[in-house]
């Protein structure tokens, strides 16, 4: 099993050099971004409970989450095509959780106001 984590980190790491990118800096905002997204989505959905804006919590999650692929766009060079597309679809399932997670809240407090 020792064999198999040794190989797999270093086809990402040649990957990661390959690319200029940086491999730990990619793991610290990978890891960061699925922190903020869940606390700011967190206060979208207090708020949306509260009745309040909802929209800068919204778009500080949307941001969090975007980290780790906007310095791989960035900073990275040679990207293939293909990434891109898989960046493209993960936005979009993303975009579509999210919509579902606040309409069910919105729901949720529309009920809470009727009982």
């Amino acid at each position: 099993m020792a064999y198999y984590c040794s190989l797999i980190k270093d086809y990402l790491f040649q990957q990661a050099a390959l690319h200029q990118l940086d491999p730990w800096l990619f793991l610290v905002l990978y890891l960061m971004s699925k922190l903020l997204f869940l606390i700011f989505i967190g206060r979208a959905v207090k708020n949306i409970r509260q009745k309040r804006p909802y929209l800068l919590p919204l778009l500080f999650a949307a941001l969090g989450y975007s980290l780790p692929y906007l310095y791989m766009i960035i900073a990275g060079k040679n990207i293939p095509l293909w990434i891109f597309g898989v960046i493209t679809v993960i936005y979009l399932l993303s975009g579509w959780s999210i919509y579902t997670k606040l309409r069910e809240a919105r729901l949720s407090a529309a009920k809470e106001r009727t009982i």
